[in-house]
């Protein structure tokens, strides 16, 4: 039997949410979850999962007026409540999924180490990781291409709410530039907001590539297999 091909998705929390980006809404969620069965028979995913549908560090903690390392902690709190509600959804489709914790919380998930890693890549299950890196000022993001690492996938896809990389948001400009391929270092020196830089220095220095799409797009993630021009491609060359 050939080997699946590993892949890294980070969710955006608000695939939790419905059109108005407020309410919870099973609607999005759950087209992902169907797409992920479908693909279960080639693909072995690693989910990363944001918690902005919960809590947002440096939005919500500003608005609270919080310290930025407690506000990160919540934020990471938050992820570990969306990857339990991931792992229910998952097992209603029949879907076996390990939550590794970057913070240890028995009820949540098992702690993360690299043995456990590679024990569930081969027992082919779904992982979910929550809690991010385990420390303040690191986001989902940079825990995305960690894992990915970690877990020695292929490539790294981020589900987002933009259909791509652009040079500014497309929602606030008409004349928003959509780049198809582009390099880490032509993201950075862009400064281009659609992951942390650190998260592109770990890529760039492991060669890790990243795809980005619009999640919330009809079979986004069967287009993503099957389709490698799909979205964006970011890589060091």
């Amino acid at each position: 039997m050939a080997h699946k091909k590993r892949i890294l998705l980070k969710l955006t929390g608000e695939a939790f949410l419905g059109p108005d980006h407020k309410t919870l809404c099973p609607a999005t969620i759950q087209s992902v979850i169907k797409q992920i069965t479908e693909l279960i028979p080639t693909h072995l995913f690693g989910l990363v999962v944001g918690g902005g549908n919960f809590f947002r560090g440096k939005n919500e903690g500003k608005t609270l007026g919080m310290t930025p390392s407690s506000a990160h902690q919540v934020g990471i709190l938050a992820t570990m409540l969306n990857g339990v509600i991931l792992k229910d959804l998952l097992a209603q489709h029949n879907i076996t999924a390990t939550i590794f914790c970057a913070i240890e919380c028995p009820p949540a998930g098992e702690p993360i180490s690299q043995q456990g890693i590679m024990a569930t890549v081969k027992k082919e299950q779904t992982m979910i990781f929550t809690g991010g890196t385990g420390n303040p000022f690191f986001t989902t993001d940079t825990n995305a291409v960690l894992r990915a690492l970690q877990m020695e996938a292929c490539e790294i896809w981020k589900g987002t709410k933009v259909d791509g990389v652009y040079d500014k948001d497309p929602h606030l400009y008409n004349d928003a530039k959509l780049f198809k391929n582009i390099s880490y270092k032509d993201a950075l020196n862009n400064s281009l907001q659609i992951m942390d830089p650190p998260a592109f220095a770990l890529a760039e220095q492991y060669k890790q590539t990243i795809r980005i799409f619009n999640i919330f797009e009809d079979n986004a993630l069967i287009k993503a297999a099957q389709n490698p021009e799909f979205g964006s491609r970011i890589s060091c060359s």
